[in-house]
């Protein structure tokens, strides 16, 4: 399957600071796309701003938001005309604002993308309800899949974003080199919502995390 992963950026900021360097979530749920075989690119708009034409041949669409850039997501995902899968921190807390756009949201650690992919493309949707973090719509009521927290052991393949590699000495000194070790928090305080997004904390195995190094 085609699939395009989409990260916004909110341009009407005053001040453009971006980092240039995308997420490592989306990234490693593309990895995750690449390694069963599907043709994936991410598409983040902290390298080049997106153009609704880069979507024109995919079969599914992920965008991939925090609330600072959910906006930028929603207006995107009304634009591309392919089925959108919602992603990431604000889909997570929101699932059922990012459905009034999309067609499905995995809230919380993005591996069912794999399965829901399958069953996408098996054409199986009363499979649907076996995708685990899945929320979505049937007959017109909301379904929230169980819910599963789980490492997502693979380093991000950021070959797969497109132009990563073709920036210029003077953009690249601005990104930081990012190492995933762990998925939540090991505190709980009250005025935080990574609790409510990830309940558990998680490591990554060192292998992989030397790896990534």
């Amino acid at each position: 399957m085609k699939i395009k992963i989409i990260e916004p950026y909110d341009f009407d900021f005053r001040y453009d600071q971006r980092s240039l360097t995308p997420s490592p979530g989306p990234v490693m749920v593309a990895t995750l796309l690449h390694r069963a075989g599907h043709e994936v690119e991410v598409l983040s708009e902290y390298v080049n701003k997106f153009r609704p034409g880069e979507a024109k041949d995919a079969e599914l669409v992920g965008i991939s938001i925090t609330t600072t850039n959910a906006q930028r997501g929603f207006s995107l995902a009304d634009q591309v005309k392919r089925p959108v899968v919602f992603g990431g921190f604000h889909a997570s807390l929101m699932p059922e604002e990012c459905l009034e756009h999309g067609d499905f949201v995995i809230a919380g650690d993005g591996f069912p993308i794999v399965d829901l992919v399958r069953v996408l493309q098996n054409r199986s949707r009363e499979d649907l309800g076996q995708v685990r973090n899945l929320v979505y719509k049937e007959n017109g009521k909301i379904v929230y899949n169980q819910r599963e927290g789980r490492p997502i052991e693979v380093v991000p393949d950021f070959s797969l974003v497109k132009d990563y590699f073709k920036l210029n000495s003077r953009r690249l000194l601005r990104i930081p080199l990012l190492v995933s070790g762990s998925r939540g928090c090991t505190h709980d305080c009250v005025f935080c919502s990574i609790k409510a997004v990830y309940p558990e904390f998680k490591r990554k195995s060192v292998e992989r995390v030397v790896e990534d190094i």
